[in-house]
């Protein structure tokens, strides 16, 4: 495919991709904290179990680290990332002040464009996901072409147990076809960015005009 069309195609994949997400996020915010905290949980479970096949997908596609790091920061993101968040409230009312006569409402930021670097790419699917879905936000992907596999197939694995426990099914997602075009538009259609990586991504995302 001539890198016209590549651009062309991963830009359209972008598109499809917030639309979808955006669809499943607004059902997705009418959860009650209840399904949501379950949907966590099980995210986060099945992260574990699957911590060190996705880091040894990583270490062979990518070349960069060593297998038992990238074990044991799988399991940091699916085990201590999970318990140091299981407890907050995220939807509602998390706070009522009767003496201020305020409260405090949690309300979702909509569709997180996730920019994963190859370096730490496993991991940081799964903390990224953890978080948006803790959080009432759908979420969509894009990788670094130099891990794209392992990705994929971190993000299909937490999208198929989140969907079989009640998830709407396009709230995680992920492009297969990375191109700087199509990220950007991804970044540009979402409605937060959430960029981990080196500088020139990171520049990027904060030009996007979108938070970051």
């Amino acid at each position: 495919m001539e890198v016209k069309d590549l651009n062309l195609t991963s830009v359209q994949e972008a598109r499809t991709l917030i639309e979808k997400a955006r669809k499943a996020q607004l059902r997705y915010a009418r959860f009650p904290q209840e399904e949501v905290d379950e949907i966590t949980r099980c995210v986060a479970e099945i992260a574990k179990r699957e911590a060190e096949r996705l880091a040894r997908m990583a270490v062979d596609e990518t070349g960069f680290g060593i297998y038992e790091h990238k074990v044991v920061k799988n399991l940091f993101a699916g085990s201590t990332v999970y318990e140091n968040i299981k407890d907050l409230r995220t939807i509602g009312i998390i706070n009522e002040d009767k003496a201020g006569k305020t409260i405090d409402i949690a309300t979702p930021a909509g569709v997180i464009a996730a920019l994963v670097p190859c370096t730490n790419p496993t991991s940081t699917v799964i903390f990224k996901t953890l978080i948006a879905i803790k959080s009432g936000n759908g979420i969509v992907f894009s990788p670094h072409p130099s891990a794209l596999k392992c990705i994929i197939e971190t993000v299909s694995v937490l999208k198929d147990i989140a969907r079989k426990v009640g998830a709407p099914e396009d709230l995680i997602s992920c492009m297969t076809m990375p191109t700087l075009e199509g990220t950007q538009e991804l970044m540009k259609l979402s409605s937060l960015i959430l960029a981990t990586g080196g500088s020139a991504m990171v520049n990027a995302a904060y030009s996007s005009g979108v938070p970051a």
